[in-house]
């Protein structure tokens, strides 16, 4: 009598003629690397070393036996793993034959994205031929030979690596190398979840050690860890490769930094004590004010304050803008250092000091310094970058915006070491700053991957439903393409009732409106919310709330300036200014659900902003816009679906998030300790490759400038 799965596999069979495949079976042979049996593809999954695919694929029965999962994993032939769990079969999963093609997908993923080069190359090899695994009894993953020439088989084996090939061809490279867990119940590696799991992005993360002076964690900051899951301890490689080391004895380490031998205490406890040898000087005898005012339109270059970099702005970014405007501006040059002095009470996020590498002009509500002959320019930069960082300045200045001038700078004290160890200092800092920032950098790509492949996760759920089947028609609107045909398309007016907020006076910044009893969001707040807005920092008196409006909790709120098409969900009363509007759904339609429609029409929202206004959207356009509307029970499921699939994404992105302030909390307190002669580069420095400064600035990536809201803009269309 045929069981249900030979019955199955008659009935999917397929054949095939082995002079037109890619025919693999022995691991020895040509294509013998497409095999799971194949050794030399060495996996990490949640810090776990695996040997073969098929080791993986075998642990991935028993999420419930950790111990079955030990034994597996921990024999050194992949035949030997898969017939250890042999005994056990009895005891898998119970849902694994509806899991386990998934499953297999997922190890073969994880597979190329731990072996690209290898993997890839050897998939790519196969050409456009049927990729077939031959089998003397498995005709569910392979197929068998019933005669010389042919092959009858689902190959579901030999399927899943075709569907693998044309990934790689089609899609980026990074897209591969990430790969997240699989939305099943219990996927599980020695009774952990298991984590979201990336490539090889060493060249790219490296770091350094910290010292043991630094805040350290007990997931292994410090020591040498080889990951591949993004969930193995700190997700960069830390410190000098042992063979580097070996045969370079003077390898730099931030580990090895020391303190300085002698001290001395200064005036102001915030600076401590500072090395015997070090001056302690006012600001007045470090630097100078400068200002030249660009008459004539001598320069025509103009440059922007960004994320603590002055950047050359393009002449499409100057916001209408007219060249006779660049006559109130200042002329720089390269060796100035730029300070944006304006707004302390509110903004304590910004980088304020930014140095000067191109001659061109910026708005005169800057101030400018030049470094005097004691002090090397790019030091006198990096000690007010650090005194920025170390937040010294929030406590001066003076007006309605508490601004800053020359006269908070004039008796700043300030470190002056000699002029050779200002350079060590600089080249040091360089270099250490390079390497966290790639390391940051790389954190920040992952996320961003991570990000897409959910944002595709939510747009297809919400255009075309969770029924693969449904019959589908024309939506007739372009970016929503075919809905299935039981759905409607309704303008958002007319399934939700618009809120918009306000803040009618002007500057919006006026310190007698603030520090109430109201929670006040901006928009900034909105952009960096997951989901929920679950907090506040600022607040509004009843002045304040007498010329804003208070959106009710559970509002879905959306910006519409700045940072356009964000969405989230208050979880509190609160004011909000006219840069946002909020939504009250009606009864056909469910809040996460519109949530998630408004998160997939972000790239459409961002179209209907018009350009000459800088982008804002207004609350005609967004109610004339058509969104797609399933009956509400299906929405529903919709909603509770994604939230379940993204889950792992979220948790994964939690965890970059993390590690990411953790390293730029570590380059902070590094920065701060280096430049107040906590500790001593010198001997670190002498030890440094001679081509440091090629190979380790890390320069703003271009995404950065092109997404970030640039600190000048605001000052810069008042001047």
């Amino acid at each position: 009598m045929q069981s249900n799965s030979d019955r199955r596999s008659e009935s999917h069979a397929r054949t095939y003629s082995r002079a037109e495949c890619v025919v693999f079976s022995k691991t020895k042979e040509g294509f013998g690397g497409l095999s799971n049996m194949a050794s030399g593809f060495l996996l990490r999954v949640n810090g776990i070393r695996i040997l073969t695919s098929e080791a993986l694929y075998q642990a991935c029965r028993f999420p419930h036996l950790p111990e079955v999962q030990q034994l597996i994993i921990g024999q050194s032939s992949p035949m030997t793993a898969k017939m250890k769990s042999k005994p056990y079969r009895k005891d898998s999963r119970p849902d694994w034959d509806r899991v386990r093609t998934k499953i297999m997908r997922w190890c073969l993923r994880v597979k190329l994205a731990q072996n690209w080069s290898n993997f890839s190359e050897l998939l790519l090899e196969t050409g456009d031929r049927p990729i077939v695994e031959q089998s003397r009894k498995d005709d569910f993953w392979g197929a068998k030979p019933v005669d010389e020439g042919t092959l009858v088989g689902m190959n579901v084996l030999g399927r899943l690596l075709m569907e693998l090939r044309e990934a790689i061809k089609s899609k980026e490279r990074d897209t591969l190398l990430v790969v997240a867990p699989l939305v099943i119940p219990d996927f599980c590696l020695f009774g952990q979840p298991i984590g979201v799991l990336s490539g090889h992005v060493t060249s790219e993360s490296e770091t350094v050690n910290q010292s043991a002076a630094y805040p350290t964690r007990d997931d292994g900051v410090g020591r040498h860890v080889d990951q591949s899951s993004l969930f193995d301890g700190p997700a960069v490689r830390e410190g000098v490769p042992a063979d580097y080391v070996h045969a370079n004895p003077n390898a730099v380490s931030i580990g090895k930094l020391k303190s300085y031998l002698t001290n001395k205490s200064t005036a102001p406890a915030w600076l401590g004590n500072i090395p015997e040898h070090w001056q302690y000087l006012p600001g007045r005898a470090c630097f100078a004010e400068k200002k030249i005012p660009n008459r004539g339109l001598q320069e025509k270059t103009v440059l922007s304050l960004s994320y603590g970099r002055i950047v050359v702005k393009p002449s499409e970014k100057l916001h209408g803008l007219v060249p006779e405007s660049f006559e109130t501006y200042q002329i720089v040059d390269p060796g100035d250092i730029v300070i944006r002095p304006t707004d302390l009470q509110n903004d304590w996020n910004s980088l304020r000091f930014g140095f000067v590498k191109n001659r061109g002009i910026i708005t005169s509500a800057y101030l400018c310094f030049r470094a005097k002959e004691q002090l090397l320019p790019e030091y006198t930069h990096l000690l007010l970058h650090t005194y920025d960082l170390m937040k010294v300045f929030y406590g001066l200045g003076s007006g309605l915006r508490q601004n800053l001038d020359w006269s908070d700078f004039k008796y700043l004290p300030c470190l002056v070491p000699p002029l050779d160890e200002q350079a060590a200092i600089v080249r040091f800092l360089d270099w250490a700053n390079g390497r966290l920032e790639r390391a940051i950098r790389a954190k920040r790509k992952v996320i961003a991957l991570l990000n897409e492949q959910k944002q595709a996760i939510i747009h297809r759920a919400v255009t075309r439903g969770l029924d693969p089947a449904a019959p589908l028609k024309p939506s007739g609107v372009p970016w929503l393409g075919d809905i299935p045909r039981h759905w409607e398309v309704r303008r958002v007016k007319q399934v939700v009732r618009i809120l918009r907020g306000k803040f009618t006076h002007r500057p919006r910044n006026d310190p007698s409106f603030y520090d109430g009893q109201y929670p006040f969001i901006q928009t900034g707040v909105v952009a960096q919310a997951s989901k929920f807005i679950t907090g506040y920092s600022q607040t509004l008196n009843e002045k304040g709330l007498a010329v804003s409006k208070m959106f009710p909790s559970g509002t879905l709120v959306m910006t519409i300036a700045a940072n356009i098409g964000e969405v989230a969900l208050l979880t509190f009363d609160a004011c909000f200014p006219d840069s946002i509007v909020g939504f009250v759904p009606s009864k056909v339609v469910d809040r996460d659900y519109l949530y998630l429609v408004f998160k997939s029409m972000k790239p459409e929202l961002l179209r209907e902003a018009p350009v000459n206004t800088q982008g804002n959207l207004n609350v005609e356009r967004i109610g004339a816009m058509a969104i797609p509307l399933p009956l509400r029970c299906e929405q529903e499921k919709i909603a509770k679906n994604i939230e379940e699939e993204s889950s792992s994404f979220d948790t994964a992105i939690s965890r970059l998030e993390c590690e990411m302030k953790f390293l730029s909390e570590y380059r902070t307190r590094l920065i701060a300790d280096v430049v107040t002669g906590k500790l001593d580069v010198r001997e670190a420095t002498r030890n440094l490759p001679d081509d440091v400064a090629a190979m380790e600035i890390a320069d703003a990536d271009a995404e950065d400038i092109d997404t970030a809201e640039s600190e000048a803009e605001a000052v810069e269309s008042e001047s």
